[in-house]
């Protein structure tokens, strides 16, 4: 009998362990992304399934079970598409909160109760309560470095880009790739006020461009066209809502509530100002 007994223990162990390693993993993703949405949705399958069952250790069972699926969804996402999509993430999350509930309804119909071995919860919360703060610290240490490095990169090419116009902000020639990372992490703080790039409006630019190839025939130069192609690129309009347009902004990186880096940049005066 004590076999059985070690053996549902070490499963609840490594149960723990790899929930504590996902979420510490995920933490870091969410952090670097800034996607606000990814953390209320992972939190919110796991305190939901937590509140829903009052039974320990299912609740925290069950609790640590979402947790870990949302976080892997986060990891293999992030690894996959290069990015976060909160809506996505959220949709797991119901996903998740619904699976042992319609499974549980599934075993009461049949005069059955999803049961949780008390030896496995313990196993599962006893490891996962010892290595989920020290790995979410390495790692969270970890992403705010490469936070800082791709925030510095992208502060400096928004002090390039960004130009004024009347009653606006206006930042050309964007990457749309980038446009996430501008929406989530991305601020201009005036005199006056505070506004994320997340209100701002973007618009679609092409540019086309033309690919010529020159040729020399016996001191003859001649320029053949090869291609004609268009590069799909971003405009972003931040209107000011009716306020002066400063002659210098500070733009800064934030996850949340926290400010990562920041830049004090000079606006260059559009034809009005200089008419």
């Amino acid at each position: 009998m004590p076999r059985p007994h070690l053996g549902t223990f070490a499963i609840g162990l490594v149960f723990g362990t790899v929930t504590a390693v996902a979420l510490a993993l995920a933490g870091g993703m969410i952090y670097t992304e800034g996607s606000i949405g990814s953390i209320v949705a992972l939190a919110g399958a796991a305190g939901a399934l937590a509140m829903i069952y009052d039974e320990s250790p299912k609740r925290w069972v069950l609790a640590l079970y979402a947790a870990l699926l949302v976080s892997a969804f986060i990891v293999l996402s992030d690894g996959i598409h290069g990015g976060l999509d909160g809506t996505v993430v959220f949709a797991v999350a119901v996903v998740a909160v619904a699976l042992p509930i319609g499974f549980d309804l599934v075993l009461s119909d049949l005069g059955r109760r999803l049961r949780v071995n008390s030896r496995l919860g313990v196993g599962t919360v006893v490891s996962f309560l010892t290595l989920v703060l020290p790995l979410t610290a390495l790692v969270l240490a970890q992403a705010h470095q490469r936070a800082r490095t791709e925030d510095e990169d992208l502060l400096q090419e928004i002090a390039q880009k960004l130009r004024r116009e009347p009653g606006s902000l206006v930042l050309s020639e964007v990457d749309p790739s980038k446009r996430a990372m501008l929406e989530n992490r991305i601020a201009i703080r005036t005199n006056d006020k505070t506004y994320r790039l997340s209100d701002a409006e973007f618009q679609k630019e092409t540019r086309e461009y033309t690919v010529r190839q020159d040729t020399d025939n016996r001191g003859v130069r001649k320029s053949d066209v090869l291609t004609r192609e268009a590069e799909e690129r971003m405009r972003v309009i931040l209107k000011l809502q009716g306020t002066e347009v400063p002659d210098d902004v500070v733009v800064f990186s934030h996850r949340g509530p926290m400010t990562i880096i920041e830049k004090k940049v000079a606006l260059g005066k559009d034809a009005d100002d200089q008419s």
